[in-house]
């Protein structure tokens, strides 16, 4: 959805004379602003979102299918009685009251919603991240991910990773090759931008398309024929948005569901703790890394979700950003930083950090607090290796407050519940080179 521009609806057939005409095109013109004015209006009503971190700031858990009367987080029998409620007049018309995308509301949506509750629909009509609305014929057994490594881990995470036919697959420590080492040696149509192959996609003949919102699904359905949803692992973090939309077309909506609040209660029972930790008591964090930049590792500031995963472990930001930004030794200097998170801290770049002259004086390189983790790109949200990475910058911000807990045990734990395998966060940490508690 676009936004209407509301300045070009003016009748063509004004005139610069008096007369007839003229009275009569300002009647037209004064109908016309009535109406542009009432469309404009519904549009603002309308969450819009231009991208994957604006669509989840308007939706946030909201499930964006077709048929979710009441926009809430689930179609049950409380979206019937919501459009019975809109056919009877005592409800309001919703964006998704109109289950089968027939343009009024009536009791064939009624049937729909009984059919998509039975799990018997024949078809689910999805507004995706890049705010498109697109048909779904059901069931989906075939699925090309290709919306970079997000759509397929999300896949994993739902148990429908054998309907996957072409995705990429990583070529470093990954929960996707740990936990689906099946997935090697797929055919790869890529998937970024203008550099997906279309024919390749449509070899593999699927049934729906996971692109990334950057991409232009648009074209890529028009010319593949094939449905193509948009979906990201941005937004707010938990990535509601795309493990619900992935969810509901792979049937697995009830996992998706469990997944979403499994999460939310586990990044609960640390914020509980670090809730309640005076401001003047927690650390100032600085995250860096990832490429050096000229002026060495600990210059360039790493964003990306990490200044909300410091905040639920209960740090402190220098400086709200959602891109990479680079900033001098000096700056450095002068916001003193307690600790210092290192973006695939390899002994190395620690090293780097500890050892250089002009940095000495820095409270984290003075107390020895230089970390490496991995934050940023492809943590998969909360969902992911960003949930563990609460628990462990949880306990390297406050030893004291989290003394008791067991880092390796309860990442093991979390990362099972999300992929189904025991282990990875024994080798994630590893792999990544994060501290280790005797």
């Amino acid at each position: 959805m676009e936004w209407m521009d509301c300045t070009r609806r003016w009748p063509k057939n004004i005139t610069s004379t008096g007369g007839t005409e003229g009275v009569k095109t300002m009647r037209e013109i004064f109908s016309s602003i009535l109406v542009s004015f009432a469309l404009c209006l519904l549009l603002i009503v309308t969450p819009v979102a231009a991208d994957a971190n604006s669509f989840a700031q308007a939706y946030k858990d909201t499930l964006t299918v077709y048929g979710n009367a009441n926009m809430d987080d689930i179609i049950d029998e409380n979206d019937i009685e919501y459009v019975q409620g809109v056919i009877d007049g005592t409800e309001e018309e919703t964006q998704f009251a109109d289950a089968n995308y027939d343009g009024q509301i009536d009791e064939y949506d009624i049937s729909q919603i009984e059919l998509i509750i039975a799990g018997e629909e024949d078809e689910l009509v999805i507004l995706d991240m890049a705010n498109r609305t697109v048909t779904v014929p059901l069931p989906v057994e075939r699925i090309v991910s290709a919306a970079g490594f997000g759509s397929t881990r999300t896949l994993i995470q739902l148990g429908a990773q054998d309907k996957i036919v072409g995705c990429r697959y990583p070529t470093s420590w990954s929960v996707i090759w740990y936990a689906a080492p099946e997935l090697e040696g797929l055919p790869d149509p890529g998937g970024w931008g203008t550099n997906f192959n279309i024919e390749e996609a449509v070899s593999l003949e699927p049934d729906v398309i996971f692109i990334s919102s950057t991409s232009n699904a648009g074209e890529i359905q028009k010319r593949s024929e094939v449905p193509t949803i948009a979906v990201d692992s941005g937004g707010d973090l938990w990535v509601v948005d795309e493990l619900r939309i992935i969810g509901a077309i792979t049937g697995e909506d009830d996992k998706a569901r469990d997944l979403t609040a499994y999460t939310k209660e586990k990044i609960d029972e640390i914020a509980k703790i670090t809730s309640e930790i005076p401001d003047e008591d927690k650390p100032l964090v600085h995250i860096c890394g990832c490429g050096g930049g000229s002026g060495g590792v600990a210059t360039v500031c790493r964003c990306c979700g990490s200044s909300t995963y410091t905040k639920w472990a209960g740090g402190l930001n220098f400086r709200e950003s959602t891109s990479n930004y680079q900033v001098s030794k000096e700056q450095i200097i002068k916001w003193d930083p307690d600790i210092i998170i290192i973006h695939f801290g390899s002994p190395e770049k620690i090293e780097e950090v500890v050892s250089d002259p002009v940095l000495q004086n820095v409270n984290a390189v003075k107390n020895g607090r230089v970390y490496s983790t991995r934050l940023g790109w492809g943590p998969g949200g909360a969902l992911g290796q960003g949930l563990v990475n609460v628990y462990y910058l949880a306990k390297l911000f406050h030893p004291d407050e989290f003394g008791d807990l067991d880092i390796e045990k309860e990442g093991n734990e979390i990362m099972e519940h999300l992929y189904g395998e025991d282990g990875m966060y024994t080798d994630f940490s590893e792999e990544y080179n994060f501290y280790r508690w005797d």
